[in-house]
């Protein structure tokens, strides 16, 4: 609440107050406790392709998650992937947000 994204809607950072508590304050991948600085609300329609600011189409992830969702460079999605070394059920949940934003599947 008490840091706001400068440029983001107000919708946006209501909502991401509201889902940092709706999400336990843990990533929507990993289930690992979020951390100030190393976290990030990711729109799953971005809004690029017609995606909104509202509590539906959002999510927290920490910052390594994120970067490997919207990553398209081979050596990345590699450096990302090892350094996080998600399970299959986090690999699918991370697989259809890239699909949503335009990405192909890991």
């Amino acid at each position: 609440m008490e840091n706001p994204i400068p440029g983001q809607s107000a919708e946006y950072n209501d909502n991401r107050i509201s889902l940092y508590v709706g999400q336990n304050g843990k990533c929507a991948i990993t289930k690992c406790e979020l951390e100030i600085g190393q976290m990030e609300a990711h729109h799953k329609v971005p809004r690029s392709l017609c995606g909104t600011d509202k509590y539906d189409n959002l999510l927290f992830v920490t910052t390594e998650v994120h970067k490997l969702i919207h990553a398209t460079n081979v050596e990345t999605i590699q450096y990302y992937q090892q350094k996080l070394g998600l399970e299959e059920k986090a690999i699918r949940k991370v697989n259809k947000l890239r699909i949503l934003a335009g990405n192909c599947e890991l």
